[in-house]
């Protein structure tokens, strides 16, 4: 068998179908469907996908998280290489042919497109180039897990697997499977459908550990990347999203606890460090002067204003994010 996909499932209903059907246009290749302790009528639907098509399977554990999902997944593949998919995106319909065909390394990592349903124009990530840890990574390349394939045998000698984060878990998996001198091959087809739910912001719900999780991402590309501007690039995008996160919908805290959050990651020592040197571009230099001036009322400000952009005027947002 030459391909396992994995789908973590957790409540899921109205799109693991939709996702399941792209992936099971892979030919020579099992679907594994992960129900993450689903309530309501996820399982139902899961047993619907079983039956009705031969290569999805599925396994049910307790709620514990997209990690230890994926993980539970890759603990039973079959397959010589290994995939994930989410529950509510899509492959490509041409992802089958151009993978299979590229399968001649310990990792593929292919381009993706992020699709927001008429709220603003979809985006594409792709690149042409050879691969490199910084070109890759600062293109945003990097960030994820979908968007990749990989090598089953590669993946266990070397004992990786999903660290148990609320957030970063990903680009933490990708860094630890960089770091064993993998054979890298990088194809720029777009293959896979990255859905931006039309319901929900951009803006990620609140995660109180985001910034700690942040700060781990950053030590471990920073020791990958060549060039020491390329991490502290990533990492002022992570700050900036760490506080911008303060600002959405679930996020309960007080304006003085949201300052008090703020004031605790613009002094923060790897902030400093990281931020100490001038940024490329004016934009990213605006906001690592905002940042780096310890100021915690510009930053206050600073991030709502980023918020309600991301949430209230999108277009315009991402015509001026990189």
């Amino acid at each position: 068998m030459l391909l396992s996909i994995i789908i973590p499932a957790y409540n899921c209903a109205d799109t693991l179908e939709t996702a399941v059907s792209s992936a099971v246009l892979f030919k020579d290749a099992e679907i594994i469907i992960v129900d993450d302790g689903s309530t309501g009528n996820t399982p139902e639907i899961i047993k619907m996908l079983t039956e009705k098509y031969p290569s999805v399977n599925s396994v049910k554990q307790k709620n514990a998280g997209p990690a230890s999902a994926r993980n539970t997944g890759i603990d039973i593949a079959k397959g010589e290489y290994v995939m994930f998919i989410d529950s509510d995106d899509t492959f490509a319909d041409n992802a089958y042919p151009v993978i299979s065909a590229n399968l001649d390394a310990d990792i593929l990592i292919f381009g993706f497109k992020q699709c927001f349903f008429g709220r603003a124009e979809d985006k594409i990530y792709s690149l042409s180039s050879p691969f490199t840890v910084d070109e890759y990574y600062s293109n945003n390349l990097l960030n994820q897990v979908w968007n990749k394939a990989y090598k089953r045998e590669f993946l266990n000698k070397n004992s990786i697997r999903f660290k148990d984060y609320r957030y970063g878990e990903d680009r933490i998996f990708n860094a630890e499977a960089l770091n064993c001198n993998p054979n890298v091959k990088a194809i720029p087809d777009v293959l896979y459908n990255y859905n931006i739910d039309k319901s929900v912001s951009l803006i990620s719900g609140y995660i109180p550990e985001k910034f700690d999780a942040c700060k781990i991402i950053s030590f471990y590309f920073s020791t990958l990347c060549e060039n020491k501007a390329t991490a502290d690039f990533m990492f002022l995008k992570n700050v900036l999203s760490c506080m911008t996160v303060l600002f959405a919908d679930n996020c309960k805290l007080t304006s003085k606890e949201k300052k008090e959050e703020i004031k605790r990651i613009i002094t923060d020592a790897d902030v400093k460090n990281a931020l100490c040197e001038k940024q490329s571009g004016k934009a990213n230099e605006i906001i690592r002067r905002i940042i780096i001036s310890g100021n915690v009322t510009a930053n206050y400000w600073f991030s709502f204003a980023v918020a309600f952009c991301q949430k209230h005027f999108l277009p315009l947002f991402l015509k001026f994010r990189k």
